[in-house]
């Protein structure tokens, strides 16, 4: 299945239980528990640590998509000479006399 940048960037939402109520096989950290049913994946269990580390990851995956950046005066230079007419510009050297020090 294919997937948007945007898609994958959507926050995860926690539901927290009591640990009374589902009882759950510990997780060491860097594994993950994937249980299946009828052949297709139904939950994954993971160590606390990955959990969160997975979940900041989340967050700032999020935070760049959210916000367009704003292009270096270096892009917006080297963009200015890919518009020439004298065609693409390729040669690391060309590059540097354009763009100046």
């Amino acid at each position: 299945m294919a997937r948007t940048l945007r898609s994958v960037a959507r926050p995860i939402e926690t539901e927290q239980r009591d640990s009374s109520t589902a009882r759950v096989p510990e997780v060491s950290r860097g594994h993950a528990i994937v249980f299946t049913r009828y052949d297709r994946e139904r939950a994954v269990v993971l160590h606390p640590d990955d959990y969160r580390r997975l979940a900041a990851l989340d967050e700032a995956l999020a935070a760049m998509t959210s916000e367009r950046p704003v292009p270096s005066e270096a892009a917006l230079a080297a963009q200015a000479a890919e518009d020439e007419p004298l065609g693409a510009v390729e040669d690391p050297r060309e590059i540097e006399k354009l763009l100046g020090p």
